[in-house]
């Protein structure tokens, strides 16, 4: 988001206050498209009944909630305390907790699988939330997660092209862990591979993403989106019709009528304990 040095503390920071205050956004604009890739990541991490399961940065609890369906015993943790709130409302007979994937207040082999769903990109230091994750991990243990994969189709890139024609990506923000690091195969399997995990696997896939209509997609942005609301908040408020209008002009070649039909491609990344 912007050149400045990396500063992890100012990243989490950005990162917690945005979904503090955007939660109940993210559950009401994000749900229908971040669920679809739960049954993925369930059935690639072998998640059966009587598993002891960790949903990592757990938002609003979708992938503890399938995974309980699925017969697991599960934990969830997040770091924002309004996002576990959120959790524990919509599957009010599961457990949540505040915790740091970087820090997880878990012993040594203590989970049959770890599941993050799309959550790799918000960590400050996701080399060490990975290898937080194959620490608890019991030995054969499976980590599967999502990332939002790099495509001119993406609303992801139709959103930051509007941007950068009509306002600013340079708007001082902390700089993140780069958005489509994690799309990367190779790089995945580098990682996963120096932290210990064997057999690790990416597949491609696209979800896609289903807006009333086409100049939905600033408002969506702005109320559930940590990254793309505070850069949002950071333009100057003069040109914040004219990139919505460059937002609505970019998604209606997906427009149907009564709905818009965003792709939105993600990779999947699979890794066991060795």
């Amino acid at each position: 988001m912007s050149g400045a040095p990396y500063d992890p503390a100012a990243f989490r920071n950005f990162e917690h206050e945005g979904w503090e205050r955007l939660s109940h956004g993210y559950h009401r604009h994000w749900e229908a498209l971040t669920t679809q890739a739960v049954p993925r990541l369930l059935a690639s991490a072998d998640v059966a009944k009587g598993m002891h399961v960790l949903d990592v940065a757990c938002g609003p609890g979708y992938a503890s909630g399938a995974a309980a369906a699925w017969g697991a015993t599960t934990v969830g943790i997040d770091f924002s305390d309004n996002m576990v709130a959120l959790a524990k409302t919509n599957f009010s007979e599961l457990d949540f907790q505040t915790a740091d994937a970087e820090e997880l207040p878990f012993p040594d082999g203590n989970f049959d699988v770890v599941l993050i769903n799309f959550g790799v990109l918000h960590f400050p230091d996701p080399d060490t939330a990975l290898a937080e994750a194959y620490r608890v991990l019991k030995l054969g243990g499976r980590l599967a997660f999502t990332n939002w994969a790099r495509s001119e189709e993406s609303a992801i890139t139709i959103a930051m092209k509007a941007i950068a024609d009509k306002g600013s990506l340079e708007v001082g923000l902390p700089t993140g862990t780069p958005l489509y690091r994690f799309a990367d195969h190779d790089e995945c399997k580098a990682v996963l591979g120096g932290i210990g995990f064997t057999n690790t696997t990416c597949a491609d896939l696209t979800f896609t993403w289903r807006l009333p209509r086409p100049d939905m997609l600033m408002e969506t942005f702005q109320q559930a989106t940590a990254r793309m609301s505070g850069l949002l908040g950071a333009q100057d408020p003069e040109v914040l019709p004219d990139i919505s209008a460059a937002m609505a002009e970019g998604c209606a070649p997906y427009d149907q009528g009564s709905i818009t039909i965003l792709p939105m491609p993600a990779v999947l990344t699979v890794g066991t304990k060795g």
